[in-house]
């Protein structure tokens, strides 16, 4: 098949892929599964914080396969190889949790297996199409990410079906055998660009000063010293933070701001998802036209004007306006995932792309364990979520600051 051709047969088979890893977080219908049923499954009732533990380390470990994946895909002879372990991992993953007994027998199966498996799929899947679309990284990067982001919200009404005809670690066993064939069958698809491939007429932009040019090639030592990957991983650690105050504070966000019920609250979580992902395809784009910094940056400031905004709306009682300004925050903190890894590309080089934007995912990883325990502390000490959106507003002044030193840097290098 034509490059041209297959290069959308390897975006499909990865999107599929991505969708199937993606329900990994979904942990909260698990989690409530587990729960209800934690009687029988581990002879004693458990706590909720002890079963969140579980997606803590899944999430945690994220960023040790990524980085691994790229040695693996030379000693495994391409990614197709690499995709298979890790569907093969997360699909041991959930089987093997079906008949788990205890605490620590579900950090093991599922914080672990699982947690290797997504991250090894996941960091494959994305580097490698980014390789096979170097004229639309941002949006392909985008779409990747975004599909990563639906499977946590296709799946759900699923599961949730299944928990309820079968239980919970049936559930697990049905979903584990799916999810494991279908990661096999579109990982045949997956195949990698020659190296030095570009699509039919289309040449890369032509580098400004010799400093591009070494930037071409950097492998992660590199990397780490050049004074811009510090800047660039800490504005990704907080665009994380301040996106997950809000994204996994969604249900009691609604209810206290909103006031609403439950049930209501439950729907505005979806619709807030549905923007998390959106924002990943949507901002993709935007940074293919304008920039990823010039992108990031409008990001930035969407996101301190909404936390301050929405900071100011606790009393209001208003989901119109608790939606409006949460899925605002939740598309620019889904957008800084579908940016990033063509940012990482275009500041250090496709050629250790898979290497290098696992190594900054981390900041990615860290805001995911901070965002959620930082937005509860302070809430349990406030009793108001006024302070942690006013938190988030914040995060998103500080973002914009390193975003505009990080332009300075880019034309000084360039000038």
């Amino acid at each position: 098949m034509d490059l041209m051709k297959k290069r959308w047969a390897v975006l499909i088979a990865s999107v599929i892929v991505n969708i199937c890893i993606g329900t990994g977080f979904a942990w909260s219908v698990y989690q409530t599964g587990l729960f209800n049923e934690g009687a029988v499954i581990f002879g004693a009732e458990v706590q909720k914080s002890q079963l969140a533990l579980a997606f803590t380390i899944c999430s945690g470990v994220a960023p040790i396969p990524m980085i691994a994946g790229n040695g693996l895909q030379k000693k495994l002879k391409g990614p197709r190889n690499v995709v298979w372990l890790g569907g093969i991992l997360f699909s041991a993953g959930l089987i093997c949790t079906s008949f788990i007994h205890s605490l620590t027998m579900l950090y093991v199966t599922y914080g672990l297996l699982c947690g290797f498996g997504i991250a090894f799929a996941y960091g494959i899947t994305i580097g490698n199409t980014v390789r096979f679309f170097p004229d639309k990284r941002g949006l392909i990067a985008g779409i990747s990410t975004a599909a990563y982001g639906a499977g946590s919200i296709i799946f759900p009404p699923i599961m949730q079906s299944l928990i309820a005809s079968g239980g919970v670690m049936f559930t697990f066993r049905v979903l584990g055998i799916l999810f494991g064939v279908m990661i096999i069958i579109a990982a045949c698809f997956i195949t990698e660009p020659p190296e030095g491939w570009l699509p039919k007429g289309w040449a890369p932009p032509a580098a400004k000063n010799s400093s591009s040019l070494a930037a071409d090639g950097k492998n992660w030592k590199l990397m780490l010293a050049d004074g811009r990957f510090y800047l660039m991983i800490i504005a990704f650690t907080i665009f994380a933070t301040g996106g997950l105050m809000v994204v996994s504070q969604g249900s009691p966000m609604a209810q206290a701001i909103g006031g609403v019920d439950a049930a209501v609250a439950a729907t505005a979580v979806s619709i807030i998802g549905l923007a998390n992902t959106g924002g990943r395809v949507l901002w993709g784009w935007v940074s293919d036209k304008v920039g990823r910094y010039p992108a990031l940056s409008i990001m930035a400031v969407i996101v301190a004007v909404s936390g301050f905004a929405l900071s100011a709306c606790t009393d209001s009682g208003s989901l119109v306006l608790f939606l409006a300004f949460a899925m605002l925050i939740a598309m620019c903190y889904g957008g800084s995932m579908g940016v990033y890894p063509a940012l990482t590309a275009d500041a250090f080089g496709i050629r250790y792309n898979g290497v290098n934007y696992g190594i900054m995912f981390i900041g990615f990883a860290l805001g995911g364990y901070i965002g959620p325990i930082l937005a509860n502390s302070l809430y349990d000490s406030t009793g108001s979520y006024g302070v942690p959106l006013m938190a988030v507003g914040a995060m998103g002044v500080v973002a914009l600051i390193i975003l505009f030193v990080l332009t300075a840097m880019k034309k000084q290098a360039q000038r």
